[in-house]
């Protein structure tokens, strides 16, 4: 009867790989449709749509094919007698495995889409972890320090809506805490005059009015703390008009030697004027990379600043910029781009940039074990959740961010950064 053990479990493992399939597949397509510039009311009618359908579809299947379902993992509608259950050969059973599987056709289609979809996406997603462990050797955590706000101030002071405070008081959840670190990068290109250039990283900061703005403020010191030469913003800095008045209180204090930059990101899209967003920010002398390439002298080099909003802003506005200041581009002697999004790689490359800094994936928020993050709202999925990645010739930091709409972070805590370029 070990043959018959051997095909029961064969048979209840592909149906837990359909059912991991499945999901992974409708959250391919969560991720793929939050990558877009869709309105805000249409992308959440999607997601709605999306998570609706994934959970619906095994329901309805079990609903109408249960009964053949059940008979097909017990045998008894496939298998007539001792002899032949004695006569199986679990190394055969791939072969006819959903052949006996009578009728259920509904069963069988989403059996089949699972696992194609499953055998073509493992092969990406390893290419994506060897991918990622390969730039880490190349970029080097050379300090490292993690604050725990709720810590410092208690829960009631850091969460200011109940309902927030309540997912804060989850087991493991790091929505509280702020990690500080510093990175050193090797970089091929980079000019000896540039040599030890400290690059400040902030993204997805989301002034929600859910955490205090003490919560904030502590992470802007943290930055502070850390003396970067040059500070860029990658988007998603409010989410809601009623928190403007925090926005210039909490930049101001960064003035770093060479300037700080910016562009802004689809959240910031909500606001009902972004334009006096983006003056308030103007206003404390930071660069609007969403509007003008720049470029800088720093140490006696030209560095060539540039950025990219799509595909929430005008995209013809800013491919207009890239043309007036193509020959510029071309003569700096190093070029940094800032965009919102990850998905941006391609066109980093095209321009030969050096350096990009990213945003918008929130590393996932929740890292499972092994698996890693599921959850990221790009055409690439969770390939480029959170880290250093190298695309020939543009070394690109995606950051974790600060802060988040939704109060969930798992192995995933929220962070502020400086890259030292060596």
């Amino acid at each position: 009867m070990a043959s018959v053990t051997s095909l029961f479990n064969i048979r209840y493992a592909f149906v837990g790989l359909v059912l991991v399939g499945h999901i992974a597949f409708w959250i391919h397509w969560f991720n793929r449709i939050n990558a877009t510039g869709l309105d805000r009311k249409a992308i959440k009618f999607l997601e709605k749509a999306i998570i609706g359908i994934c959970f619906l579809l095994p329901v309805i299947a079990a609903y109408f094919d249960g009964n053949s379902v059940l008979q097909w993992l017990s045998y008894s509608s496939s298998i007539a007698d001792d002899t032949r259950l004695n006569s199986l050969n679990p190394l055969h059973e791939p072969a006819w495995l959903l052949a006996d599987l009578r009728g259920a056709w509904m069963s069988k289609l989403l059996a089949v889409v699972s696992i194609v979809y499953l055998v073509c996406q493992a092969p990406l997603w390893l290419a994506a972890r060897k991918h990622l462990a390969a730039a880490k050797s190349h970029a080097k955590v050379i300090d490292c320090q993690t604050i725990d706000m709720k810590a410092e101030l208690g829960a009631d002071k850091v969460f200011v809506k109940p309902w927030v405070r309540y997912f804060g008081a989850l087991p493991l959840n790091e929505l509280h805490w702020i990690q500080s670190v510093t990175e050193q990068l090797a970089i091929v290109r980079l000019p000896q005059t540039l040599s030890g250039l400290r690059v400040g990283h902030l993204s997805d900061i989301h002034l929600t009015g859910y955490m205090a703005s003490e919560y904030y403020h502590r992470a802007i010191e943290c930055m502070v703390n850390q003396n970067p030469d040059v500070v860029v913003l990658s988007g998603d800095l409010i989410d809601y008009e009623h928190c403007l008045g925090q926005v210039q209180p909490l930049l101001e204090p960064l003035k770093p030697r060479y300037g700080c930059y910016f562009v802004l990101g689809n959240h910031d899209r909500r606001l009902p004027d972004v334009e006096r967003l983006r003056s308030m920010i103007t206003e404390l002398g930071w660069f609007d990379l969403g509007k003008q390439s720049r470029s800088t002298e720093i140490r006696g080099e030209e560095v060539y600043f540039i950025g990219n909003e799509r595909p929430w802003f005008n995209p013809k506005e800013r491919c207009n910029d890239e043309k007036r200041t193509a020959d510029y581009r071309k003569s700096a002697a190093f070029r940094i781009g800032v965009s919102h999004s990850p998905d941006q790689i391609t066109w980093a490359r095209k321009l030969d940039l050096n350096l990009l800094f990213c945003g918008h994936n929130h590393g996932g928020q929740v890292r499972l074990p092994i698996l890693g993050p599921l959850v990221a709202p790009s055409y690439f999925g969770s390939r480029y959740a959170s880290g250093w990645f190298y695309e020939s010739p543009t070394w690109m930091r995606v950051s974790r961010g600060l802060s988040g709409t939704q109060p969930l972070r798992f192995r995933c805590m929220p962070e502020v950064s400086v890259t030292r370029l060596d």
